[in-house]
């Protein structure tokens, strides 16, 4: 069987009409699945965002759903500067010169340091954890 052949004028086309169907029709839906995809792109960001650990770091401190005991860093501040000043009075005490430190500074460091962990350490014991 020989394929009919049309001879058309310069400037002029011819389509056949099913097949200009039939690719309009799968341009169609190939549309619809890209929109579909980019749906469920813009879907995914947002519970991939949702899902990404939060930074730890400083500001992490002033989170209300943070891990962190606060009472404790306090309370551990508190002990490095009873311990610096400890250690101040010792290099001092060497070197003849006293150390003039007042006992109300260094009593509240140990009253800080006291209460930090002890509220810290009640806290655990009654929250039943």
């Amino acid at each position: 069987m020989a394929k009919e052949t049309v001879d058309t004028p310069v400037g002029q086309a011819t389509v056949d009409l099913e097949k200009y169907t039939e690719l309009v029709l799968k341009v169609d839906e190939a549309q619809d699945k890209i929109r579909e995809m980019e749906k469920l792109s813009k879907e995914l960001q947002v519970v991939t965002a949702a899902a990404k650990p939060k930074p730890k770091g400083f500001w992490s401190l002033f989170r209300d759903e943070n891990d962190i005991n606060e009472k404790s860093i306090i309370g551990f501040a508190s002990f490095l500067m009873m311990v610096a000043f400890g250690i101040f009075d010792l290099i001092t005490a060497m070197d003849g010169t006293p150390l003039e430190i007042s006992d109300t500074i260094y009593t509240s460091f140990v009253v800080v340091t006291l209460g930090s962990f002890g509220i810290a350490e009640a806290g655990k014991a009654f929250s039943g954890k």
